[in-house]
């Protein structure tokens, strides 16, 4: 049994250096001399380039101190190109999926919390047989 114990792949990136250096060519490689994307960024693509296998296994990586800033500060480069893309408003719809991906949301979500004491007090205006016993009675 000891034999078939699976450890974990090492590290695709010890020196985060090299890891800001590699995402910096991503970058470079999407875009012309001009700075203007040849094509759009895309958090799949940054993955892919980085040598992940998809994503999620980036993520992974902004889930380590030394490697969040670099990861998140990537993923905001994305989000701000989709951002920028709504802002010319041609056929903007696979930006605004995009930024709902990012957590975006295009609705107003309104949330109420009221604390509200209610206290009853009531007032009996009927008779019951007992009372009209009572007052016979007497």
């Amino acid at each position: 049994m000891k034999d078939d114990v699976r450890k974990g792949r090492p590290p695709k990136y010890s020196s985060v250096e090299k890891f800001k250096k590699k995402i910096e060519e991503y970058f470079d490689s999407i875009t012309d001399d001009e700075g203007e994307y040849k094509k759009p960024p895309t958090v799949s693509g940054l993955a892919r380039f980085l040598g992940f296998v998809d994503r999620r296994s980036m993520y992974h990586y902004r889930d380590k101190d030394a490697f969040y800033a670099p990861v998140k500060r990537a993923i905001g480069r994305i989000e701000e190109y989709h951002e920028e893309k709504i802002g010319y408003g041609e056929r903007c719809s696979g930006n605004i999926f995009a930024l709902k991906n990012f957590g975006w949301r295009d609705k107003f979500e309104h949330e109420t919390n009221t604390n509200m004491n209610i206290s009853w007090e009531e007032t009996r205006t009927y008779k019951t047989e007992e009372d009209e016993a009572d007052s016979e009675a007497e």
